[in-house]
């Protein structure tokens, strides 16, 4: 079984592409800079209280110094997808890492609140732009199959972020302050620029070029959300992040409110289903060697509803209490591994002459759906799991049905069903 052909017009970005065939400076160079954005994020987490101090700011200023830049990834990466059709990979990710230098070091010198904010905005839009043009690049190299387990590789590697940079922020912050960790990110956007002036090599096709001298980015997105399995893949990776980032913003009012767990316990299990996202992509690529990626997400779609009604039944009786709590978001966690590197290469593959418009479509609604997602969770906090858990299983029966209507080959979903 073979994914669903690719139009003569998209033939020559899709023929002959390897599967696995890059070498080790182009993948340590992709996953760093995949790894910038959760860095900036996860690295700043025990830094909030300090921040606050030592900026004389009230806690929803510093809390902000989260959301802001949340929202800057959202809006980046919708402006800069389609000027990485046009103009090349090469620039954007130059240019978003010059953006994401300069504002690390902005940041590390800011004396106000509204200077630290105003450069977390400027990090994110930089960010964005590394982080869209760079997924570009993965589906310029590669056909389908090969994307999605590149991007599985992409998160084996660069899934260590979430895991190490917490604790490497804390270090950071102890043996000298908040603004050592705004100058490690600099430094390590200058290995990126360096990276991506000696290493990367522009893999824009002619084919996308003259596809995005046609029409302007309005009309492009217009044209990519018009497509039904474009829309269908959009959707399932908008709900599953939206599971995901539920689960992220409740862990820590769930886990110690309802639960009672000390902040170490919590970091403990936090821990634990950070390690899920990378033993989900080393899953991923274990299934893919045998499996299409379409495959793989029709079954994901499967396990999503019983995940689903698994979620609403332990809401509904909570029976089992922390563990029942734990093994389900834990097996939430390495679906969302699974099913976004599947549906980002799926999303890529539809329209490849438009690769970087829909890696930052698939990223913004992405972003934005956790946003939503995670935002109601934290309002209908009960004090117990039930409103988040609804929530997921909700999301993941909007996963079930994208996929299953919409973004899976008809015949493909009937034939692995």
């Amino acid at each position: 079984m073979t994914a669903a052909p690719k139009t003569s017009a998209n033939a020559s970005d899709t023929s002959a592409k390897p599967t696995l065939g890059v070498g080790r400076p182009m993948i340590v160079l992709l996953a760093t800079f995949t790894s910038i954005a959760p860095l900036a994020i996860d690295m700043l987490v025990p830094s909030a209280a300090a921040i606050a101090a030592d900026l004389q700011a009230r806690p929803e200023t510093a809390a902000a110094v989260m959301s802001v830049f949340f929202a800057g990834l959202a809006c980046g990466q919708v402006l800069v997808g389609p000027l990485s059709d046009r103009f090349g990979r090469r620039g954007p990710i130059i240019g978003g890492l010059c953006v994401f230098l300069a504002a690390s070091l902005l940041a590390a010198s800011a004396q106000t609140p509204e200077t630290l904010l105003a450069a977390r905005l400027l990090q994110a839009l930089g960010a964005s732009g590394v982080l869209v043009t760079a997924r570009a690049v993965v589906r310029d190299t590669f056909d389908e199959h090969g994307a999605a387990r590149f991007f599985s590789l992409l998160a084996l590697v660069s899934g260590c972020a979430p895991i190490l940079a917490p604790a490497l922020g804390a270090a950071f912050l102890t043996i000298a302050g908040w603004r050592s960790i705004f100058l490690f990110m600099a430094l390590v956007a200058t290995a990126g620029l360096v990276g991506a002036i000696y290493v990367l090599k522009e893999s824009r096709s002619a084919a996308t070029a003259e596809s995005a001298r046609k029409t302007n980015p309005a009309l492009t997105y217009l044209t990519l959300l018009r497509n039904p399995r474009l829309a269908g893949y959009f959707l399932a990776g908008a709900c599953i992040s939206g599971c995901f980032f539920t689960y992220v913003a409740n862990a820590s009012l769930i886990f110690v409110n309802t639960y009672g767990l000390s902040p170490g316990v919590l970091g403990l299990l936090v821990t634990i289903n950070a390690v899920g996202l990378v033993g989900g992509s080393q899953l991923n690529r274990m299934v893919l060697a045998k499996r299409t990626p379409s495959e793989v997400l029709s079954a994901c779609a499967m396990i999503a509803l019983a995940l689903a009604a698994l979620l609403a039944l332990f809401a509904l009786t909570q029976a089992g209490g922390l563990a029942v709590f734990m093994t389900l978001i834990f097996c939430v966690v390495v679906l969302t591994s699974v099913l976004q590197a599947n549906a980002m290469a799926g999303a890529l593959s539809v329209d490849p002459t438009r690769a970087g418009a829909a890696a930052a479509l698939f990223g913004a609604l992405a972003f934005g759906a956790g946003t939503l997602f995670s935002f109601t969770g934290g309002l209908l906090f009960d004090g117990t799991p039930r409103p988040a858990m609804f929530i997921i299983a909700g999301g993941l029966i909007g996963v079930a049905a994208s996929l299953k209507f919409l973004a899976l080959p008809k015949r493909e979903v009937e034939q692995t069903s």
